[in-house]
């Protein structure tokens, strides 16, 4: 028995949504901005490079994949500015990144079982399961 931890799932969702923006393919925006949600600033200009869209361009995948977990974290725990909380679906996440279309929003579940090997997750559910230690027989 081990335990998916909490940390292993607020990547695989910052993974799931990298994998829907083509993060690893080299013409695709998330990798020319090195993000892969394709997170806009809200911060005072000039603290941050942004492309003419308003995203955030980072210098390496690894500074954007850091701040995507941190990005991730806030929405999940309800404490950003999104309005989201624990009891909100997976579907109204995706929503705040843009994500909207059911198709979409159906790839980034599949992907989210495969990824924590488990087939109960769903377009709703919910966010506080993404910040629960779960134990699992795998």
């Amino acid at each position: 028995m081990t335990m998916k931890s909490k940390e292993l799932k607020i990547e695989a969702l910052v993974d799931s949504i990298g994998s829907l923006h083509h993060i690893h393919v080299p013409s695709s925006l998330a990798y020319q901005i090195r993000s892969p949600l394709l997170i806009k600033s809200f911060a005072k200009p000039g603290k941050h490079v942004l492309d003419p869209e308003g995203r955030r361009v980072f210098p390496s995948l690894l500074s954007g994949y850091k701040a995507s977990v941190y990005d991730m974290e806030l929405k999940v725990r309800g404490q950003s500015r999104a309005g989201l909380k624990p009891t909100d679906g997976i579907r109204n996440l995706l929503g705040v990144y843009g994500i909207k279309d059911l198709h979409d929003v159906d790839i980034v579940v599949k992907f989210l079982r495969y990824a924590l090997q488990d087939d109960s997750i769903t377009r709703d559910t919910r966010l506080s399961y993404f910040i629960e230690e779960v134990k699992s027989d795998s």
